[in-house]
């Protein structure tokens, strides 16, 4: 094997594992630099009472359940309990209350 080709095997191989890894980890850190992961628009209801909403399911904008769930969602609003939230993958980046009329013409 000459030097080119050593070198373009271990460009792929580091590309395959970056790809690999991106893959397979999924927390609010790595899906912030996924290029991997589109941005989206979900629908949650929370509990009330609190800031900080954990496990959160969530529903996209035809109203189909998410088949997966939000680790970590922060509030500003302890009174309300439905939510728009705008992610990719776990990473949070906006969270809009809106009203129980709204979540469930979404929802259904």
């Amino acid at each position: 094997m000459n030097k080119l080709t050593k070198i373009l095997t271990a460009i792929v191989a580091l590309a395959a594992g970056v790809a690999a890894f991106f893959m397979l980890v999924h927390n609010s850190v790595t899906d912030r630099i996924n290029p991997f992961i589109k941005a989206e628009t979900s629908y949650a209801k929370v509990a009330t009472g609190t800031q900080n909403y954990t496990n959160v399911t969530i529903y996209n904008e035809k109203g189909q359940k998410e088949n997966y769930q939000l680790a970590s969602v922060g509030g500003y609003d302890p009174a309300k309990g439905y939510l728009t939230i705008k992610h990719k993958g776990q990473y949070v980046s906006y969270v809009e209350y809106i009203s129980a009329a709204k979540y469930k013409q979404i929802t259904g």
